[in-house]
């Protein structure tokens, strides 16, 4: 059976990291799964989690961090195992068989495995089909890490660029892609986490880290619907600050309706 590292990151997420260590230690797949959390120094008692849950643990570590990735890059490192997945705290997998599920066919010959999500909002939750091709990939991050398990080689051969502030993702994904890594689409819903994550809140940002992105790996793909993505974003970020956020979330949930 194919090892697994699951690598949870937290920071001052107490309220939120006890949900996150159950549904992994209580996947069918855990024997097979080394799991390993990465705390940036906490104070408000997430520690004191991680050690109720201490005997489940293959490693963790309480210490500051530069973000999120930086930290993220701190459990890759100490990864073993062939592959690599990330439920940071408030994560969760969106079954307790579906670790088993992804890796019960033959995989040997991917370098990713990624399928679909669920994105929970306040009063209601989002699906998010994967396309099972990535040709599109240049346009945006259809990709997620909470969905996406990463050969634990690859992964350590190119760890997240933290000269990237919030699409440190994307990059190393899209590196990956036009490099002509094997990725394998697993038709079934992974996993499950919050919408406010950095790529949402500061989504101009994003955007435009994207499109540098593009442009280092992939210039030719540079088009003008980069530039429409930016305007939208600017749009939705407008709307999601002077809007109280159910109003918001209305609007986001009959926007959904048309768009996958």
């Amino acid at each position: 059976m194919q090892k697994l590292t699951v690598i949870t990151v937290t920071y001052n997420a107490a309220g939120v990291l006890e949900k996150t260590i159950q549904s992994v230690i209580s996947q069918t797949y855990f024997p097979q799964i080394a799991y390993i959390i990465i705390d940036g120094g906490s104070e408000d008692g997430t520690v004191e989690i991680i050690k109720k849950y201490e005997s489940y643990l293959g490693a963790w570590i309480s210490e500051p961090d530069k973000g999120i990735y930086d930290a993220m890059n701190k459990g890759i490192k100490m990864a073993k195992g062939e592959w690599i997945n990330f439920m940071n705290a408030g994560d969760t997998f969106a079954s307790t068989t579906i670790v088993a599920d992804v890796f019960k066919d033959n995989i040997d010959f991917a370098e990713v495995i990624y399928g679909n999500y669920v994105i929970v909002y306040e009063h209601f939750k989002k699906l998010k089909k994967v396309p099972k091709s990535l040709e599109n990939f240049y346009l945006g991050m259809q990709l997620n890490h909470q969905s996406t398990f990463v050969r634990t080689e690859l992964a350590q051969s190119h760890l997240y660029d933290l000269d990237w502030k919030i699409a440190c993702d994307y990059e190393q994904l899209f590196c990956f892609y036009t490099s002509g890594k094997v990725f394998h689409y697993v038709d079934a819903v992974i996993a499950e986490f919050a919408d406010g994550g950095i790529s949402t809140t500061q989504k101009i940002k994003y955007l435009a880290e994207h499109k540098a992105i593009v442009k280092k790996y992939a210039p030719e793909k540079i088009i003008p619907h980069q530039q429409i993505n930016l305007l939208k974003a600017k749009i939705i970020a407008l709307l999601r600050k002077i809007l109280p956020r159910t109003i918001f979330e209305q609007m986001m949930r009959f926007k959904n309706r048309f768009a996958g």
